[in-house]
């Protein structure tokens, strides 16, 4: 940007390479409309460089401002002061004092701190002021053009896992980076009256650009539907942070057919002080349930008795056979079934009947040979049988 200079009433003095100034004595002389002769001062604004050149509303901006105290000067220069105005405007935008002093023929920068808190095409003036060795005065005026524009944001989706009410789900909200820098210090919190979320913030120390992060917000709800969330991205872009808040309704949806226990071909049996329960459980459903276990409750005449299935894939069946205590006669036996899908345990009891199947007892059996005769029998027949022998010989 060349220099240029403008006089009190803001027309343009003539253009040098080195701008002559006005020069006001320690008398208050009235101020003339060109420099005179006499007082004239090779000293001006030489430059402004503005960084960064098109700032965001609320960022951290600096004016370089470049003075040059010619070689031709009477005089070293002091700088008393530099600032920024609006042109007809005594409120400074911003504002040095005793910066230093200049040379003949050298130049000096100084750094002005600045930022603007709306967008839009800043007019401005950027005024130095100084003193020359035998008191007198110089002020030179700078026109100045600054385009403040609101930033290229970063792009902020949320997505909603499916499953069932009362399950963990993952909210996934995406950023995406389609600013031409990185942008650094990323930290987004969610939070909701309806979702449970179970994580409520997450950061990230910077997104390069034209690249996307997805943080997973674990969460649950009690019914499917669609419930409000409220997202809020901070970051810092260029030294200046940022803050994008938006309020979405995603719906949480369960699936249309999720994992289901049922139970077959059951059969209850009491023999004597036992029962016997056998049953198929099977998966109805079109996702995975765990932990399946299968339970004779505890009664007054059945002593509990649990059975372990695991794991049954959707379509998918496992038997199983429990046996139980039990005293004097039943007619039926709660049977509990638990198991868990997508994270929620589920629970259902079902009664059965019981047969019951007699108890055989086993015929006495007799040993082999003859019969037990009376010993008075016996007596008998031996005694015949001595005298028979007797009477032969």
């Amino acid at each position: 940007m060349s220099p240029k200079l403008l006089d009190g009433d803001g027309s343009p003095v003539a253009p040098w390479f080195l701008a002559a100034v006005i020069v006001l004595s320690t008398a208050a002389a009235p101020l003339l409309a060109a420099p005179a002769a006499a007082n004239g001062a090779h000293i001006g604004i030489t430059d402004v460089q503005v960084t960064p050149d098109e700032p965001a509303p609320g960022q951290q901006t600096e004016l370089s401002v470049s003075i040059r105290n010619g070689q031709d000067s009477p005089s070293v220069v002091d700088v008393t002061d530099i600032y920024v105005r609006r042109p007809g405007s005594s409120d400074d935008i911003t504002r040095v004092e005793d910066v230093g002093t200049i040379p003949i023929g050298e130049n000096i920068s100084v750094p002005l701190p600045v930022s603007f808190d709306k967008s839009g095409v800043k007019d401005l003036r950027v005024v130095f002021a100084g003193r020359l060795k035998d008191g007198s005065h110089v002020r030179v005026r700078y026109p100045l053009t600054v385009d403040v524009r609101e930033p290229t944001r970063p792009q902020v989706e949320l997505s909603v896992e499916e499953a069932v009410p009362g399950a963990t789900r993952s909210v996934n909200v995406t950023v995406a980076n389609g600013i031409d820098r990185d942008i650094r210090q990323l930290k987004v919190v969610s939070s909701s009256a309806d979702v449970n979320f179970t994580v409520n913030e997450r950061v990230k120390a910077k997104l390069a650009a034209g690249k996307a992060v997805t943080f997973d917000f674990p969460a649950r709800v009690s019914e499917a539907g669609q419930h409000p969330v409220n997202l809020t991205l901070h970051y810092v872009d260029r030294g200046v942070h940022h803050e994008i808040s938006r309020t979405y309704h995603p719906r949480f949806t369960s699936p249309t057919n999720p994992g289901k226990i049922v139970l077959t071909d059951v059969r209850a049996t009491q023999t004597g002080g036992t029962l016997e329960v056998s049953a198929t459980a099977g998966n109805v459903g079109s996702s995975s349930v765990k932990g399946v276990v299968v339970e004779i409750a505890d009664t007054e005449r059945v002593d509990r008795s649990n059975y372990f299935v695991g794991s049954i894939e959707d379509s998918d069946f496992s038997s199983f056979t429990l046996k139980s205590d039990v005293e004097g006669n039943v007619s039926s036996v709660p049977v509990e079934v638990s198991y868990t899908v997508g994270g929620v345990q589920k629970s259902f009891t079902t009664e059965v009947d019981v047969s019951r199947r007699a108890v055989r007892r086993p015929a006495p059996q007799q040993s082999g040979g003859l019969p037990l005769l009376p010993v008075g029998g016996a007596a008998s027949v031996l005694l015949v049988g001595a005298v028979v022998y007797l009477w032969r010989r």
